[in-house]
């Protein structure tokens, strides 16, 4: 099921399950269909931003209660245990900023820092600070797509289905790409 028919179908609850994993192309896609009208830019950002601070915190906590034995259970999460712990260790607190903006890296990140010896409070507001900031960019990024489409090109019902597609096919390539990139360094080890 593509991004657009969950929404159709879903509407906010697809926008929270999407941002409760990974979320930019659902998120995205909801800013476009915002701007159409079919959906609220305000509840669209504020949904968008419960749901990616319910899922850091959910794996967050599995970071703190499971610890190391959770990456032992799932050996792609362990492969990037070293990238997020140097990223971490470098900058510190505010990393948990930077990992929002990192696709694919967010859920690593969230248990890393869980199984780090950060305070729970501490981890808490920077973690609503950049939600907040990811939530807002993202959905307004798609947002104000739509309205350069409808600029550029005028009202038509059949610019929205190509304006929807471009977004899914450049969602779908993002997401084939790093699937590929992480299958590469698969079969490199």
């Amino acid at each position: 099921m593509t991004p657009e028919l969950l929404l159709q179908k879903w509407g906010y609850l697809a926008v929270f399950i999407g941002t409760f994993l990974e979320g930019e192309t659902i998120l995205v896609i909801a800013g476009f269909m915002a701007e159409r009208g079919y959906m609220q830019i305000v509840i669209v950002a504020i949904v968008a931003f419960a749901g990616a601070f319910t899922g850091h915190v959910f794996w967050f906590w599995l970071g703190r209660s499971k610890g190391v034995k959770l990456l032992d259970r799932f050996p792609r999460m362990k492969k990037h245990f070293g990238k997020g712990i140097r990223m971490f260790e470098r900058y510190g607190a505010p990393a948990i900023f930077i990992t929002q903006w990192l696709y694919g890296l967010r859920i690593t990140c969230a248990v890393i820092i869980g199984i780090s010896r950060i305070s729970t409070i501490k981890f808490l507001i920077y973690e609503a600070i950049s939600c907040i900031v990811w939530a807002a960019a993202i959905s307004c990024a798609g947002y104000f797509f739509g309205q350069v489409v409808e600029k550029v090109l005028g009202k038509a019902a059949h610019i929205e289905k190509w304006g929807l597609l471009v977004l899914i096919v450049v969602g779908v390539s993002i997401w084939g790409y790093h699937q590929w990139k992480e299958r590469r360094e698969r079969s490199e080890d």
